[in-house]
C-alpha cells in the first residue's frame, strides 16, 4: 500500500470527525445552560427553630426577615436591594488633618538647606514634603519668607534632589505638618 495514500486517508477521517463532532458537542452542551436557575447567595441570618415555630409557613432553613437584633433586612447578591435600603453605604476614609496637595519646585539661592517657603503653612513649622509619584519625602522648616513662592512649596535644590529630579520640577507633592 502506498504511504501517501494511507496518510491522506487518515487526514480525511480526522477532518470528518472534527467537522461533525465539534459542532455537535457545542450544540448538545448549549441547551443545559438555559434551563439552570441562577445561583443566589443570601446575606443575613437564618431563622432558628424558635422563629420557625412562631411562623408555621416558614422552615428553619429559610432566611429570616431580620437579624438577631431585629433591624437588618435580608439582602441578596443578585443585584436587587430590599425595600427600605435606599441609603448609600458610608465609607470612612481617614484624612490627614493638616495636609495640602500641591506642587513643589526649587531655588538654589535659599540660604538654608533645611529651610523652605510654603504657601498656606504656618511660619516656623516643620513640613514633610512627599513626592506623589515615588513616595519619597524630605522634611524642611517653613522659615524663609518675604517672597511669594511660585509653587505651593519651594525647596532648596539639595533638598529637592532627595524627592525628585531637578529636571522634573515642578512635581506633585503632599505637604503635611
Amino acid at each position: 500500500m502506498n504511504n501517501d495514500y494511507a496518510q491522506r486517508r487518515r487526514v480525511a477521517i480526522a477532518l470528518a470527525i472534527t467537522v461533525i463532532a465539534v459542532p455537535a458537542a457545542f450544540l448538545l452542551n448549549r441547551g443545559a445552560d438555559s434551563e439552570s436557575e441562577p445561583t443566589v447567595t443570601v446575606i443575613g441570618s437564618v431563622a432558628t427553630d424558635e422563629v420557625a415555630a412562631d411562623d408555621p409557613g416558614r422552615s428553619a432553613d429559610s432566611p429570616s426577615a431580620t437579624d438577631a437584633m431585629g433591624t437588618t433586612p435580608v439582602g441578596f447578591l443578585d443585584g436587587t436591594v430590599p425595600a427600605g435600603d435606599s441609603d448609600p453605604a458610608t465609607i470612612a476614609i481617614p484624612r490627614l488633618p493638616q495636609s495640602i496637595d500641591g506642587s513643589a519646585t526649587f531655588r538654589r539661592d535659599l540660604s538654608n538647606v533645611a529651610g523652605c517657603m510654603a504657601r498656606g503653612v504656618p511660619f516656623n513649622t516643620r513640613i514633610t514634603v512627599t513626592n506623589r509619584d515615588n513616595s519619597r519625602s524630605v522634611q524642611c522648616i517653613n522659615n524663609v519668607g518675604g517672597i511669594e513662592p511660585t509653587a505651593d512649596v519651594v525647596l532648596h535644590a539639595d533638598a529637592f534632589v532627595q524627592i525628585g529630579d531637578l529636571t522634573d520640577a515642578p512635581i506633585a507633592v503632599q505637604l503635611t505638618w
